[in-house]
């Protein structure tokens, strides 16, 4: 981890070297739009605890955003990158678990609902005559699982994890074509100020610190003028770091494992370009 840490800093100092453009027009109007998308999300959940609970399945969503690449200054100056996203995602995936305090295994149904934005601030730079575009940026925001196990008395049942996060990351827009723009961005992120509220029991638990890394790669067309349409795929890893015991009804010790967590997908939409 020190290592890719040590060596996405020497890109970022890389990249703030040059002597960079203004972005060119199909990047500026790629990056500064306001959208909206449709997609499906699978996810695949797993605690480090024997016997543990396992989830996977595919949710239907929805998301909106808004974001800007302009310049600082008219001339050879760096762009200023904003960009806030949020994604909506909920159906029924798989749960192979157990229920509270006998143990007993069980195959139920997680009718699941997540919640995500996502806000960025950045600066970009244009490769000299290529017109790749270069945003290393700092990322903050909010992550939430609704986990609603439909068996009662399952481990599971109506729990709601939750997680600030907070980072950094590079993107790279690169115009394949005159109205054409791909992009590849890359994420390590922080999770911070996390827990988990445990409804049927009446509990609270707080997390400690973990990681989360994500990657996004993307196609962007200007159809007809502003009109602009999307595709993207994306790829996320996150770890929830688990609880202390907490005393239940004055003898059950009740904890959070570790737990590992990855999501990945695909979204289609159209965009309004304001540049």
């Amino acid at each position: 981890m020190r290592l890719v840490v040590f060596g996405f800093g020497l890109l970022i100092a890389a990249v703030m070297a040059l002597q960079a453009q203004a972005a060119v027009p199909a990047v500026a109007q790629a990056e500064t739009e306001v959208s909206l998308d449709a997609g499906v999300m699978h996810t695949q959940y797993h605690e480090n605890l024997s016997p543990g609970d396992d989830e996977d399945g595919l949710t239907a969503g929805f998301g909106v955003g808004a974001a800007a690449l302009l310049p600082i200054l008219r001339g050879w100056n760096p762009d200023l990158y904003t960009s806030l996203q949020y994604d909506f995602n909920a159906g029924d995936i798989h749960y192979g678990g157990h229920y509270q305090f006998t143990g007993a295994p069980v195959n139920a149904t997680d009718n699941a609902v997540f919640n995500r934005i996502e806000a960025r601030i950045g600066l970009g730079y244009q490769f000299p005559g290529i017109g790749v575009e270069a945003i290393p940026f700092l990322a903050a925001g909010y992550q939430a699982w609704n986990r609603n196990i439909n068996n009662k008395g399952v481990i599971g049942t109506d729990e709601f994890y939750h997680s600030g996060f907070a980072g950094g990351g590079m993107r790279l827009d690169v115009p394949v074509a005159p109205r054409l723009v791909a992009s590849i961005d890359g994420e390590l992120l922080g999770l911070v100020g996390g827990g988990i509220t445990i409804d049927n029991l009446g509990l609270d638990q707080d997390f400690g610190p973990s990681g989360e890394q994500r990657v996004n790669l993307g196609l962007d067309d200007a159809v007809a003028g502003r009109l602009h349409v999307f595709g993207r795929l994306f790829w996320e890893h996150f770890n929830y770091s688990g609880s202390r015991p907490q005393v239940y009804r004055s003898f059950f010790l009740v904890h959070e494992p570790l737990s590992v967590t990855t999501q990945f997908g695909a979204d289609v939409g159209v965009a309004y370009s304001f540049y």
